[in-house]
């Protein structure tokens, strides 16, 4: 037996509303889900360019830690006209020392930011199931109770989220200070590596001995250098893209309070 129902024009009129504020609020929902995590994921993949871009510096200050010992050995041999250049290979150990921390803290920074990531991952995958259940719950045919239940959890998995794209954007300006650090660094060295041969043209007999240095250090600055220039674009790009998700999560969250 087949039960035909009767609608009014106006009833058919307000069915099709109802069913349309839903599709576009599930579908704005979703819209909202995808560009957080296609962000996110422009945001992880900038993240590792960087610290891929710093994957020798241990290496690095490793060589420049052995050339200030080499160079302290020739200065030793110069007698007082290797006076200045043992300062200078002081101060050479100095940055190594700093490019040591560095790399240091970019090791905590790369775990601290890949397990952001997870977290954000993970937060995105509940939203999208909780955007499922407010779809459903959302149909007309339940209570307010159960509408209630879906929305205050959804809104906890929505706090979650932003603090952890809070976190995550702080992680970001880190890693930006630890780039920057790096090119005081480079500078530092640079004019160390410039001393030295000023230096050399002084020292008689010892003159090759000290530009050896000088053009070895300098090499390594330009290595320095070329580090820096393969992570600074994707540093940037991933400060504006944490600054963005920063922003678009609050909005997001906003524009969820706003509808409770």
């Amino acid at each position: 037996m087949i039960c035909r129902v009767s609608l009014s024009n106006a009833d058919f009129e307000g069915l099709v509303t109802a069913m349309s504020q839903v599709s576009i609020s599930a579908r704005s929902h979703t819209q909202r889900t995808d560009r957080i995590e296609a962000r996110a994921n422009g945001l992880l993949g900038d993240c590792r360019r960087a610290f891929h871009a710093f994957g020798d510096l241990d290496e690095l200050a490793e060589n420049l830690r052995i050339l200030s010992l080499n160079a302290e050995l020739a200065a030793g041999r110069a007698g007082d006209k290797g006076r200045a250049v043992r300062a200078l290979t002081q101060y050479t150990r100095e940055l190594v020392n700093r490019l040591a921390q560095i790399q240091g803290e970019m090791n905590t920074l790369r775990r601290r930011t890949f397990a952001l990531s997870s977290t954000i991952l993970r937060g995105l995958l509940q939203m999208s199931l909780f955007e499922r259940a407010c779809g459903l719950v959302d149909d007309g045919e339940h209570d307010a109770t159960a509408k209630a239940a879906v929305d205050r959890a959804f809104s906890q998995i929505m706090h979650m989220l932003v603090e952890t794209l809070d976190d995550m954007a702080n992680s970001v300006g880190d890693l930006a200070r630890r780039a920057h650090g790096v090119e005081e660094v480079v500078s530092q060295s640079d004019s160390i590596a410039t001393n030295i041969a000023i230096e050399a043209a002084a020292a008689g007999v010892h003159e090759k001995e000290f530009r050896t240095v000088s053009d070895t250090m300098r090499h390594y600055v330009d290595d320095l250098r070329k580090m820096i220039d393969e992570a600074s674009d994707a540093v940037r790009r991933a400060s504006e893209k944490g600054e963005s998700l920063r922003r678009l999560g609050l909005d997001s969250l906003g524009d969820l309070e706003d509808n409770c």
